[in-house]
């Protein structure tokens, strides 16, 4: 008695199932039989793609007599510098993933050989007052401040000076040792000088803080003191101003300051994406040579590429996307009731075939191609999607 209700059961659900595969079969030669209604050819056809068969009417002739003076385009196509080739059909492109290692904190300091700067996510007006106001909280006093260009230097420092300030603990008036006597070193005392240098970082809205400085014996003349250079008379000195002015704008409250002085610090983007006179897209990196071409690796590393090999006297990085891993798609109910649909498992050609990527120096610019290795050729879409996916990883 029970397997004949479990069989008869099981013939009911097999029922159902043929069932809705015929409604299914049906509804689909139902609704594609109305293509002769509604299709392109059909008795009422759509209109919706009219406009891809429009084309340009002839200039209005005028009656004698009448000037055309007083007629203008409301609506004036401008003439293209240049064409691009565009594919056929509009390919929705994929989304980045977030980094979240750019997103992790607004303050970074950065190293670069034996240079180092603080990176803030802001814009120099915003970051001049936060530096001002970490100086002058300091009682430090300031020989030069010019918004315009973006420089601070800081009158000179001595022991006397920095006691009532954050600096007071760094001991400043202790660095330079003579002989060791039997109880403790003699010290020697020493003031020193800072200099701020704000300028706009390669991404938008980012300021990039250097900070140098110099010292001298204290009871030395300041017409004797060293010129100011790309590297600091003491390295340990550097350090300390960096730490403690990065930690001070990490927990500066997030007001909307900014300053009309320093508006005009580096307006200039320092990556630039543009096409040549061949149509080509290209990234137009201005920094100095060594710290772009290592920006460009860290972009490509940041942007999911894997650098296979590189030719720095060529300028050539050979580079891949790599794969995602992807998840298999689930069948939906009408795919898994007819037993069809699979995951399609294949991968962009952009994330299989090598790329190179062909940077050359161009003045102050390092230029940046990328193309395929392999035939096809990459298009210009292609190419241009590519390369945007990198600048939002250059720093």
């Amino acid at each position: 008695m029970k397997i004949s209700k479990k069989i008869s059961a099981l013939s009911l659900v097999l029922n159902i199932k043929l069932a809705l595969k015929a409604l299914i079969l049906v509804s689909i030669v139902t609704l594609s039989g109305c293509s002769w209604l509604f299709g392109e050819d059909g008795r009422f056809p759509g209109q919706s793609n009219d406009y891809l068969k429009a084309e340009q009417s002839a200039d209005i002739v005028l009656p004698e007599g009448i000037t055309a003076e007083s007629i203008r385009d409301d609506y004036p196509i401008p003439e293209l510098t240049l064409s691009q080739v565009l594919p056929t059909k509009f390919e929705v492109p994929r989304v980045e993933p977030l980094d979240t290692l750019d997103n992790k904190g607004s303050v970074r300091v950065q190293r670069f050989e034996k240079q180092q700067w603080i990176l803030i996510n802001a814009s120099p007006s915003e970051v001049w007052p936060l530096v001002s106001n970490f100086l002058l909280s300091n009682n430090i006093a300031l020989n030069t401040a010019d918004g315009t260009l973006g420089l601070i230097e800081t009158d000179w420092l001595s022991s006397s000076l920095m006691d009532t300030s954050v600096l007071a603990d760094i001991d400043l008036a202790n660095l330079a040792f003579s002989e060791v006597s039997e109880r403790r070193p003699t010290r020697q005392a020493i003031k020193e000088q800072f200099r701020f240098k704000l300028k706009a970082g390669v991404q938008k809205n980012t300021t990039e803080i250097l900070i140098v400085q110099r010292s001298m014996a204290l009871n030395d003349s300041v017409d004797t003191a060293p010129n100011w250079s790309q590297v600091s008379t003491l390295q340990m000195r550097e350090d300390n101003m960096v730490k403690l002015l990065s930690e001070h704008l990490a927990s500066a409250p997030n007001q909307p300051s900014h300053s009309l002085l320093a508006q005009g610090i580096g307006s200039a983007s320092r990556v630039i994406f543009n096409y040549d006179a061949e149509g080509r897209p290209y990234l137009a990196l201005y920094l100095p040579f060594d710290r772009a071409w290592a920006s460009l690796a860290l972009a490509l590393n940041k942007a999911s590429f894997k650098v296979t090999d590189l030719n720095r006297s060529s300028g050539v990085y050979y580079a891949h996307s790599i794969p995602k891993a992807k998840k298999e798609k689930k069948r939906g109910f009408v795919k898994r009731i007819l037993g069809i649909g699979k995951a399609d498992q294949s991968l962009p050609a952009d994330e299989i075939d090598p790329l190179s990527l062909i940077t050359k120096q161009d003045g102050s610019a390092l230029i940046i191609y990328v193309q395929r290795e392999a035939e096809p050729s990459l298009r210009i879409n292609e190419q241009a999607f590519l390369l945007r996916r990198i600048q939002g990883k250059l720093s």
